[in-house]
């Protein structure tokens, strides 16, 4: 190692590498702090409208969701996980005793043959596809 990155590595140029990636940290943690009071405040003002922060707060969350990935694949994700829930939730009946609603199995013939013509639909699409339809039904059985 010569003697001008040895002083390089011992001080002079590592040391102020180091400050300035401290302070800009620092800067942005100072951002940071005043906009999550700002968000605090927002909330405040919400709150005293009538609103739940905390339901605005999970708005917010999906919306950058959704921002992200897609309207399509977060609303696949929300049917799949609503379609597991109905599942768990029915703890001591089977699926099938689930589907004994009139109303359901009504709204499951209505999708049924869309899955059945589109044939040439990759099976995960179709797994998809009847998930969608389950969640669907499960929000209307929930009254929602």
């Amino acid at each position: 190692m010569s003697a001008d990155m040895d002083a390089d590595m011992n001080g002079g140029q590592s040391k102020t590498l180091l400050v300035g990636y401290v302070r800009r940290l620092k800067d942005i943690a100072d951002q940071i702090g005043e906009l999550q009071a700002d968000m605090t405040e927002i909330c405040k003002e919400a709150k005293s409208a009538g609103f739940l922060p905390v339901r605005l707060r999970e708005v917010v969350s999906w919306l950058r969701k959704v921002d992200k990935h897609g309207r399509e694949k977060v609303e696949e994700a929300e049917a799949i996980f609503d379609l597991y829930r109905t599942v768990i939730d029915g703890k001591t009946q089977n699926f099938e005793a689930m589907m004994n609603d009139a109303r359901d199995r009504a709204l499951l013939r209505q999708f049924a043959p869309d899955d059945q013509m589109e044939a040439k639909l990759s099976k995960s699409r179709q797994t998809m596809r009847n998930a969608l339809a389950m969640a669907k039904m499960a929000k209307e059985a929930r009254g929602r």
